[in-house]
Formats: C-alpha cells, sequence, structure tokens
C-alpha cells in the first residue's frame, strides 16, 4: 500500500520512538531520510558521519548496456541527460523518484515495488522489473555495489535530487545530558548542518517525506549551497531552487536552519504549495 495510506510521515519508527519514551531502549538508529521533520522535544537525534553517497542508482536486471539506459553529455555541453529505450519498467515506491523519472523518461512504466534491498534485487532478477531505482548509501552498506557493477548506474544529483537526509544515519536518544555527553563525540558537524538545512526546508514547506520533495546540502570551499526541488507526480511542473551562504567551522546550526526556511520561501514564492496542494488533494481521492 502507498505510504500515505499505511500512516505517511513516521510510519518506520512509531514503534522504535515509543520504545524511548518508555525507556525500554535507550538509543534508536535511523535513516534519517525515514524521520519526521518534526520532533518531540523529550527526544533529540545525533547526526553521525561521514555522510554515504547521497545519489540514487539505477539497477537492471541485465547489462546496462542491454537495457539501453546511459547517460551522455549533450552537445554543446551543459550537464548530463539520460537516454533509454522506451517503456521500460522501472520500480519504485517513492513519489519523488516517480515525479523525476517521469520528468527523464515520459515513456517508462513506473510500477510499484515494496521489501527490504535483498527482495527487491530478487524481484527485479525475477523479472518483474526491467531496473529498479534504490538509495546508493543502501547498496554501500551492504557491500554490493561491486557485485552489480555491470548493472549499476549512479543518477548525477542535477538529474535525481535525493530526498531530505538521505545517506544519513541519526541516533535518535532520550534529551537527558548523560546520553547526550556519551555521544557527543559520534555528531558530524557537515553532515549535521547540511541535513538540519534539509529537513527545514521540506519541514517549512509542510511536506511529508513521501511527498516529491527533495533538498541537497552541499559545505565546500567556504560556501554551504542548498538546493531544492518540489515536482508535479508527472514530472511536468518543476520549481527549483538554489541559495549560498558563506560557512566555517564556527558557524552555528540555526544559520544551516535558516537557510532551509529561506529556501522553502523561495519555493512556495515560485509556486511550490500548488504543487503540494494537487499532490495532497489527489492523494486523498485515491484514498
Amino acid at each position: 500500500m502507498p505510504l500515505s495510506q499505511i500512516g505517511g510521515d513516521g510510519v518506520f519508527v512509531t514503534e522504535i520512538e515509543r520504545a524511548l519514551h518508555e525507556r525500554r531502549i535507550d538509543l534508536a538508529v535511523h535513516s534519517l531520510k525515514d524521520l519526521p521533520t518534526a520532533q518531540s522535544d523529550e527526544l533529540r537525534l545525533v547526526i553521525t558521519g561521514p555522510r554515504e553517497d547521497v545519489r540514487d542508482v539505477f539497477i537492471s536486471n541485465q547489462k546496462t548496456a542491454a537495457v539501453g539506459v546511459r547517460f551522455i553529455a549533450p552537445q554543446g555541453g551543459g550537464g548530463t541527460k539520460p537516454q533509454q529505450k522506451a517503456n521500460l519498467r522501472i520500480g519504485t515506491s517513492s513519489l519523488r523518484r516517480t515525479a523525476q523519472i517521469r520528468a527523464l523518461w515520459p515513456d517508462a512504466q513506473i510500477l510499484p515495488i515494496r521489501g527490504n534491498v535483498d527482495t527487491r534485487l530478487r524481484k527485479l532478477e525475477a523479472n518483474e522489473y526491467d531496473g529498479i531505482v534504490l538509495a546508493a548509501a543502501g547498496l554501500h552498506r551492504l557491500d554490493l555495489q561491486e557485485r552489480l557493477a555491470d548493472r549499476l548506474m549512479y543518477f548525477p544529483v542535477e538529474l535525481m535530487l535525493p530526498a531530505p537526509g538521505q545517506a544519513a544515519l541519526a541516533l535518535e536518544i532520550r534529551d537527558e545530558p548523560e546520553m547526550c555527553e556519551l555521544l557527543s563525540p559520534l555528531s558530524d558537524p557537515v553532515a549535521q548542518a547540511t541535513t538540519t538545512a534539509e529537513r527545514m526546508f521540506m519541514r517549512r514547506l509542510g511536506a511529508g517525506c513521501y511527498l516529491p520533495v527533495a533538498a541537497f546540502g552541499e559545505i565546500a570551499d567556504g560556501a554551504f549551497t542548498l538546493l531544492g526541488l518540489v515536482i508535479s507526480l508527472d514530472g511536468q511542473r518543476q520549481v527549483r531552487v538554489r541559495q549560498s551562504m558563506p560557512w566555517t567551522a564556527d558557524t552555528g546550526i540555526e544559520h544551516a536552519e535558516q537557510l532551509g526556511i529561506r529556501l522553502a520561501e523561495q519555493a512556495l514564492a515560485g509556486g511550490a504549495d500548488e504543487i503540494i496542494g494537487a499532490i495532497r488533494e489527489q492523494e486523498h481521492q485515491r484514498v
């Protein structure tokens, strides 16, 4: 079933957070992108690092050359663009990925897929799909990229913008001084800043983690650059935004939050609220 029908935001973490509140556990480990952006005052996140590869990957059921998917540089430069054979059956249950795939490959057939990575790969190898789209981070953490090398292609970030918080791990704890002090050495300031900005972008938009909203923050050469995307389900309407600010090791996390808010305000001014509203109405009618 679609996430919007089985709980949407927080569906993967509800039982774990209940165990934290009831003191049955002291620490939880999450994929950050699965966590709601609004959190209980009694709980706290520690973002560990370094962050894994944020990109999404296309995995085919045969060698990528045979399937016909490749990324090439267009004539005259200007980045990359995808090429593919028509009517590929592509498996994903992410609305963010679905919308961006439809923008790239309008003729592709998008089919739902569920289960962990091994389950999805078995379905792919059973020829239920011509290809599936997964997070690179999951493959890397399972050490599968070498085995799948001749069937694997990485989407450039500019073609498939990741989910806010993608590829980051979060430790969730009760907001108690002893535990916060114990885990403080594991916190990664860069990962904390970039994912905070990404999640604040999504939070200010009022969008849940199952909607087609994407964001990616990067700190390089003394600058913090944040990219954002809100896209319609058919991929035809997109609001892409970008902002940068100076960044040093002494810059406070509140500045990352403000960057995310400013980027969301820019997106809303560009019509993002209309896209999100239309998608919610479609999902409501479907339910």
